[in-house]
């Protein structure tokens, strides 16, 4: 696969990790509303059970979560060495802990109630410094992480998309709703990151085991 430019909003996944439902679910509505995809995490343990770093993007992060916090997270991922730029989110304006993930190396620190505006132009920033990282040709080593990425439904949904079916057919085999076909297979699109089926068989080609 050749090196090019690419839409970020096609490529890019928006993690939001946070323990509260309702500024999670209105950071998500508000992203979406821009055509971010977007994934929402209530937990630190959550996100790190499920986290693909191989897929470009930002991680919308709070600080202050019950279990572990943020700032544990973050320092997990830095021994994951992970890349993926980081906003952190406070409802406390806690200077010391700002002041800590800044020098771990977090993208920025944010105080809620969030500015709209803002967080937009943060995360429009940050994907597309993700991206401008990243080396577009793809190792095999590379394609296999990706493919190790996939859930075992967003595998089954992209196997049978390799066979010409349609969302309505595929759905209609595993027995789930077209909807949820759909945003299983923009996740996974996303997490391999590639835009159609000849991409999709290319890299599934190339991650093989």
């Amino acid at each position: 696969m050749e090196k090019r430019e690419m839409d970020p909003k096609a490529i890019a996944l928006i993690r939001v990790v946070d323990d509260d439902r309702a500024v999670s679910k209105a950071i998500q509505f508000l992203l979406g509303n821009e055509d971010w995809t977007v994934q929402v995490f209530s937990s630190g343990e959550e996100f790190l059970v499920n986290e693909a770093p191989s897929v470009p993007g930002c991680i919308i992060l709070d600080i202050q979560m019950g279990g572990i916090s943020g700032i544990e997270v973050h320092k997990e991922l830095i021994a994951r060495e992970s890349e993926v730029p980081i906003i952190f989110l406070t409802a406390h304006g806690d200077i010391p802990m700002a002041v800590e993930a800044m020098k771990e190396g977090a993208a920025e620190f944010l105080v809620k109630p969030l500015d709209p505006e803002k967080l937009l132009q943060l995360v429009e920033k940050h994907v597309e410094w993700d991206i401008k990282r990243r080396q577009w040709s793809v190792s095999k080593e590379e394609a296999e992480r990706r493919v190790e990425s996939l859930t075992l439904r967003e595998r089954q949904i992209v196997e049978l998309v390799l066979k010409d079916l349609s969302n309505q057919e595929i759905a209609e085999a595993l027995k789930l709703s077209r909807r949820t076909i759909e945003c299983h297979r923009q996740v996974a699109y996303k997490k391999l990151q590639v835009n159609n089926v000849k991409e999709l068989k290319l890299i599934l080609e190339e991650g093989k085991q």
